[in-house]
C-alpha cells in the first residue's frame, strides 16, 4: 500500500512539471499574416497551446476580428492590459472572438497564468 502511494505521488509530480513546462515549439500554423509577416488581414485566429499564445504578434485592419481557441487542458483568459477586452475563462476547445474597431497595439495576457508570455494584436486603419 505504501508503494502505491509513493508511485501515485511521483506520477502526480511528473504530470505537474510536464504541464507547467515551457513549450519550445515554433509552429505558427495559425498566423493570418502574409508570408513576410507584415501584411495586415481583416480577420485572424490565434491559439493557446502548451501555455503559449500563437502567433505572438498578429497584424489586423480595423473592423477585423480575432478568434482565440484554447487547445490546452487548462483554463485560460485572453485579457488586454489596457482593459479593451477580456474573454473571461476559456475552457479547452472553447473560443473567444473580439472585433477591433480602433487602430492601436493591444498587448494581451492570461490572467490565470502570469508566467505565460504576453502576445500582441497590431491594428492599422483599413484603407477604403
Amino acid at each position: 500500500m505504501k508503494i502505491i502511494k509513493i508511485t501515485l505521488i511521483a506520477f502526480a509530480g511528473v504530470l505537474l512539471f510536464t504541464a507547467c513546462g515551457k513549450s519550445t515549439s515554433s509552429s505558427n500554423t495559425n498566423n493570418p499574416t502574409s508570408k513576410n509577416g507584415d501584411t495586415p488581414v481583416v480577420d485572424g485566429s490565434a491559439t493557446i497551446a502548451s501555455f503559449a499564445f500563437s502567433p505572438a504578434v498578429l497584424n489586423l485592419k480595423t473592423g477585423g476580428s480575432v478568434t482565440w481557441t484554447n487547445k490546452d487542458v487548462s483554463t485560460h483568459t485572453v485579457t488586454d492590459g489596457s482593459g479593451a477586452f477580456d474573454s473571461g475563462n476559456i475552457q479547452q476547445n472553447q473560443t473567444y472572438t473580439f472585433k477591433f474597431t480602433k487602430a492601436g497595439t493591444y498587448t494581451y495576457h492570461c490572467m490565470i497564468h502570469s508566467m505565460m508570455v504576453p502576445a500582441k494584436v497590431v491594428v492599422t486603419e483599413k484603407n477604403n
